[in-house]
């Protein structure tokens, strides 16, 4: 192996080292002391676990951006970065919300960013139970079951008094060769047009959180974000482990306030198809440009401020991670703690529906 390959494998190992070991023994030691507190007062619960999930998520932002180099460039205008919003954006790789983090953190709430995302994914140790506990809305793909579980984590937030801003995937996976052969034989299936750069979304899921979130008051706008990757994409975990990180990433925004949003059904899917119709064009004509600028103006950053978060971020983290492996070397007797606390997670995300139904349950009572 080649050394610039050996060095690119070892960054890549010690990234995945790094998120395991920050989210296993976060959930544990910072965020189990407060799942009690959920089933008498939900609210400062959720206070409490948004501000530790944020700052983990600043932490994952410093490491792709700072450590391995990656570039952020943001078109598109925002109007506000405190509103109830529903996100919808293509699903080009697997790591798609994880490199949202980096708009978040400029021109949105990264503390209030929730995604709607796979219901296996809450089995994965430590990320998966945390997930859990933010009320990440996850979902099976078996629609009675899944228009439940939305309907109960939205009323969550409602509760609380929270003003989520919530990610959709609305082709439901990535785009991989497998992928975009099932999602070509349905357009040839309904005389629909082939995309090259998105699967076809499904409305289905779109439309029940529009009309929930109006429902319940927690939607101020939608917005809708085309993700596109100019230098290196990286697909899956396998790339990842190899360290071939993106070099860059490309947003476009473009928001649409409640008012202009229909609330039909049949409407809502037409709407959703298209912003996909145009998504289409866009990422044709990035992909030859290289550049989303002639479709909206790039947005202005305070890249200092968001440095210096993020060296807070990366330097708290740290000490916390020597802090856990410190304790655990000197008082052996706190693993037997680590390993209930597994044994609660793992039973809790295999024979239930997951801890943030379980909240919602118990908040509904």
């Amino acid at each position: 192996m080649e050394t610039s390959s050996l060095f690119k494998t070892v960054r890549g190992v010690g990234f995945i080292v790094l998120i395991f070991f920050s989210t296993y023994f976060g959930t544990i030691f910072l965020l189990t002391p407060v799942l009690p507190l959920y089933f008498v007062a939900p609210r400062c619960a959720r206070t409490i676990t948004d501000k530790i999930i944020w700052f983990w998520k600043l932490y994952c932002a410093a490491m792709y951006e700072v450590l391995f180099g990656t570039k952020v460039r943001i078109y598109g205008r925002i109007a506000s970065n405190e509103d109830a919003t529903l996100m919808i954006m293509n699903h080009r790789t697997r790591f798609d919300w994880l490199y949202l983090f980096s708009f978040q953190v400029r021109h949105a709430s990264i503390r209030r960013y929730t995604i709607s995302l796979k219901n296996m994914l809450k089995m994965l140790p430590g990320i998966g139970w945390a997930m859990q506990i933010a009320g990440y809305i996850f979902l099976d793909r078996k629609w009675e079951e899944d228009q439940e579980n939305i309907t109960k984590c939205l009323k969550v937030f409602q509760e609380v008094k929270c003003r989520p801003q919530i990610l959709l995937f609305p082709e439901g996976t990535d785009l991989t060769t497998h992928t975009k052969a099932r999602s070509d034989a349905y357009a040839e299936k309904n005389s629909l047009p082939k995309y090259t750069y998105l699967l076809h979304p499904r409305t289905t899921g779109f439309t029940h959180f529009v009309q929930e979130m109006k429902k319940g008051g927690i939607l101020d706008k939608v917005m809708d974000i085309t993700i596109a990757y100019p230098r290196g994409i990286p697909q899956n975990e396998m790339d990842i482990i190899r360290g071939n990180f993106a070099k860059e990433i490309h947003f476009l925004i473009q928001t649409f306030p409640n008012s202009e949003i229909p609330s039909g059904k049949d409407q809502l899917n037409q709407w959703c198809c298209e912003r996909w119709r145009i998504k289409e064009t866009v990422l044709n004509n990035f992909y030859e440009k290289k550049s989303f600028s002639s479709e909206e103006p790039e947005l202005i950053t305070n890249e200092s401020l968001v440095r210096a978060l993020f060296m807070y971020a990366w330097v708290t983290w740290s000490l916390l991670q020597l802090s856990f492996a410190y304790f655990l070397w000197v008082y052996p007797a706190l693993w037997v703690y680590v390993v209930l606390c597994t044994i609660f997670y793992v039973s809790v995300s295999k024979f239930t529906k997951g801890f943030n139904i379980l909240i919602a349950d118990a908040i509904k009572k």
